[in-house]
């Protein structure tokens, strides 16, 4: 089959799960064959292996049935880079490219020197600012495979990231004095929330905090004693500013913060 008729056999099996499936179609090909997309408009007329042909179509109809496409191709894109991210890992979204703009503006703002990312993933916010700034960063995570992932996605850009295991403050509390600025994309998702399919597919334990999406929050702020002279910058979602608000009172300046697409997405929250 030549590369023209098996795009056009992918996108058929891809327009229902799809908003764009010419374009996932040719990630697929890119993944299975090994060539960048670029090459692959350039040679529509090459003929390709039947064994080839039906991985493409057999992770096309996987794509279908709601499998994230980053876990087929095995990567993503954030904040210019190229991240690496596997099954298990959370798969990070555009919206948070901001919480790295915003973390690197305060850094410059206010020269801190050492920063923290909280539930680190695939490692993508602690890389980006590390790759901007001259910070020393620490990034934790609970899942051991979050951790690999970041790890392989450090060793990748070369930079130095150290990795610590472990829930909200706990791994940290050998430097946490040292420690100006926190980040986080934590979980905040409802558990009586309906997410899309592919949504589905993600960590649980990356997503949901409880039946209001609060809980991370909740625990993470419990000692505000142990965040003192601390900034932390933490991603939400809209509908969370009231009860945040509530729940955050008193304990230092808070701002919430809008994304890419007008929404209030993030709070800071500067701690006397």
């Amino acid at each position: 089959m030549k590369l023209r008729e098996l795009t056009t056999v992918l996108k058929d099996v891809l327009k229902e799960a799809s908003e764009s499936p010419g374009s996932e179609a040719l990630s697929i090909l890119s993944k299975v064959t090994s060539q960048t997309r670029e090459r692959l408009l350039m040679n529509f007329e090459e003929e390709i292996d039947e064994n080839v042909c039906q991985m493409a179509i057999s992770l096309s109809k996987k794509r279908a049935n709601g499998y994230p496409l980053q876990y087929i191709t095995e990567r993503c894109y954030f904040h210019g880079l190229e991240v690496y991210v596997c099954e298990g890992v959370f798969v990070p979204r555009i919206e948070t490219e901001l919480l790295v703009d915003l973390a690197l503006e305060l850094i410059e703002e206010r020269s801190f020197k050492v920063v923290a990312d909280i539930g680190t993933g695939t490692g993508c916010i602690a890389i980006a600012i590390a790759l901007e700034s001259e910070c020393e960063v620490f990034a934790t995570d609970v899942s051991e495979r979050a951790l690999e992932t970041a790890r392989r996605n450090i060793e990748r850009y070369k930079v130095h990231v150290q990795l610590l295991k472990g829930a909200y403050l706990a791994p940290l509390r050998s430097v946490l004095d040292d420690v100006q600025l926190i980040v986080s994309n934590p979980p905040y998702v409802s558990t009586r929330a309906e997410l899309p399919a592919d949504v589905k597919k993600e960590p649980h334990e990356a997503l949901f905090a409880g039946e209001d999406g609060l809980e991370f929050y909740r625990n993470f702020f419990s000692d505000p004693s142990l965040l003192a002279r601390k900034t932390i910058i933490m991603e939400m979602s809209p509908e969370q500013e009231g009860p945040l608000r509530d729940l955050l009172k008193g304990l230092g300046t808070l701002t919430f913060l809008k994304d890419q697409f007008s929404r209030t997405r993030f709070f800071r929250l500067d701690l006397a």
